[in-house]
């Protein structure tokens, strides 16, 4: 029993310890492929329209853009898309499945698109510094200067995206405010009809030149309604009750008298056109026009803004640090994910062996 616990302890030291450290030592040292890394670092401005309360960008400082537009080129930059533009562009999949590099770096020749993406996102990463405001950019390669190349047209394609984003943007504002001027138009054409038919239906040009004339007769006629009566009074004197000039003048004056009073019916609308009434329906009329006129001003000045900020951008890829040529391989890390290995090993044949020890003293 005590020569199989020692057969046993000797094959855990062995299977637990020395193979572990031994074969990831090897394939560290003789088989893996060396990958070579280049990294960019980006930022995104924003162009904004009017100067904010702590504008900095008059000395030369880049307006930032806000986390989601960096979180956004992130998921852009590491999404299926990316990943399918860059293989049409430098066959990533031919380069990550090559005969050259070592069987567990490698993506199977009859990998999955899902495999493909998801080897994509281990090789190609983008971090965001929360407080910088900053994206790191980095891609692994078998080969150094595929590393820089595969950057670079990431970060094209990354501004073409941004570059998209801004004319979807401008053109989703054009065409709102175009229509919203269309809309703007066509009500204003509507009530200056609704005017043009209340002035034609009722015969006047304005309710206070109408209102104006009106006033102006009635003071008219009672200034000659006042002479007549004056005439009426000195003539009494000479001339008997019943003579035909006085008969004439209570006539014109009785013929006055309702002219006036006519007139002044029509102001309070006592009878014929009630001026009052077609005055206060006017200024309705005429208030809408001059709101729907302000509005429609308002609009199109609104639009020519749009216009003139539709022909700038207003968010950039500012790129800070350019994609680096790597002078030496950076991955794997040999020395480290050896060190790793005999710790994690070590553990385990620890505890393996104070499973055998107990087994040992119970035995």
């Amino acid at each position: 029993m005590s020569k199989f616990l020692n057969m046993a302890s000797a094959f855990v030291f062995l299977m637990f310890f020395v193979a572990p450290v031994a074969g990831v030592t090897l394939y560290q040292l003789l088989m893996a492929t060396d990958r070579y890394e280049s990294k960019a670092v980006t930022v995104i401005s924003e162009q904004k329209s009017g100067a904010s309360a702590l504008d900095l960008t008059f000395l030369g400082l880049p307006s930032f853009g806000s986390d989601r537009d960096a979180h956004i080129i992130i998921e852009f930059i590491l999404s299926r898309d990316m990943m399918n533009y860059l293989q049409r562009q430098i066959d990533i999949r031919s380069h990550y499945s090559g005969s050259d590099v070592d069987y567990i770096s490698r993506l199977a020749s009859d990998a999955t698109g899902e495999e493909f993406h998801e080897l994509y996102q281990d090789y190609f990463t983008a971090d965001y510094d929360t407080e910088k405001k900053m994206i790191t950019l980095a891609v692994q390669a078998f080969d150094r200067n595929y590393a820089q190349d595969a950057l670079r047209l990431i970060l094209r394609r990354a501004d073409e995206f941004i570059d998209a984003l801004n004319n979807k943007v401008s053109r989703e504002q054009l065409r709102f405010f175009e229509t919203e001027v269309v809309s703007r138009e066509q009500e204003l054409k509507k009530l200056k009809a609704e005017l043009l038919e209340f002035q034609q239906t009722n015969k006047v040009l304005s309710t206070e030149a109408e209102a104006k004339t009106i006033f102006t007769t009635i003071g008219a006629l009672e200034t000659l309604l006042a002479q007549k009566n004056s005439e009426l009074d000195s003539r009494k004197k000479i001339l008997s009750k019943d003579s035909a000039i006085l008969q004439e003048l209570r006539a014109q004056i009785s013929s006055l008298s309702r002219q006036i009073e006519t007139e002044k019916a029509r102001l309070a609308g006592g009878g014929g056109r009630d001026i009052s009434k077609l005055q206060a329906e006017f200024n309705e009329i005429r208030l809408g026009l001059e709101l729907a006129t302000a509005a429609y001003k308002s609009t199109l000045s609104t639009l020519e803004q749009v216009r003139v900020e539709a022909s700038r951008k207003l968010k950039f890829l500012i790129v800070v640090t350019q994609p680096s040529l790597a002078d030496e391989s950076e991955y794997p890390r040999t020395l480290y994910i050896i060190i790793s290995t005999i710790l994690i090993s070590l553990m385990i044949y620890v505890v393996m062996s104070l499973i055998v020890a107990i087994i040992r003293e119970h035995g």
